[in-house]
């Protein structure tokens, strides 16, 4: 069976209109100089799963102390050395995790030769990823879902690819 031009389109549309969307955001890296007399940027807003990098250009050794929750444990600590362009020793990683970190406002604690050198304040966003979620109804393991997620009751989606199988209907009816 031969499809037309037209038809092809058409059928390309119905797919990519029936075809489910996802949003998501990819991890990202936020960097921080730390120079002689000061941090770059002094301060940031981040999103769960970013990694923060610390890079030392100073001629002494850095300290950057995390303490997440405000107990007086540290949750993150790192050790810079001084500049070194040969190796990665003057830089530190910090991963926040989703399932470590929550969203929230955070403190990072900067030293330098044992005493207190800077203090970076950084805004943790949560991760959050729109999802349509399962549909009205629908049943898993007995346990039944009658709540409908906000963007399934805002969903295009199905009214969209009603119009598009109308259309190729129409156009394959009216070639006969």
């Amino acid at each position: 069976m031969k499809m037309s031009r037209r038809g092809t389109v058409a059928f390309l549309m119905l797919i990519v209109l029936t075809s489910p969307t996802v949003s998501a955001h990819g991890a990202n890296s936020y960097a921080f100089i730390m120079r002689e007399g000061s941090i770059q940027p002094g301060s940031a807003e981040v999103v769960q799963n970013d990694t923060l990098i610390f890079y030392n250009v100073a001629s002494q050794n850095r300290t950057i102390i995390l303490d997440g929750d405000s107990d007086n444990t540290t949750e993150y600590e790192c050790i810079t050395s001084s500049m070194n362009s040969s190796s990665t020793d003057d830089e530190c990683r910090l991963w926040l995790d989703p399932q470590n970190w929550s969203a929230g406002n955070y403190q990072i604690e900067i030293f330098s030769n044992s005493s207190l050198w800077n203090v970076l304040n950084f805004t943790l966003l949560e991760d959050i990823h729109n999802e349509s979620g399962p549909p009205l109804g629908y049943s898993f393991g007995g346990v039944e879902n009658d709540v409908k997620s906000e963007a399934a009751a805002t969903s295009y989606m199905a009214p969209l690819g009603l119009i598009a199988v109308i259309a190729i209907l129409a156009m394959v009816i009216r070639r006969k």
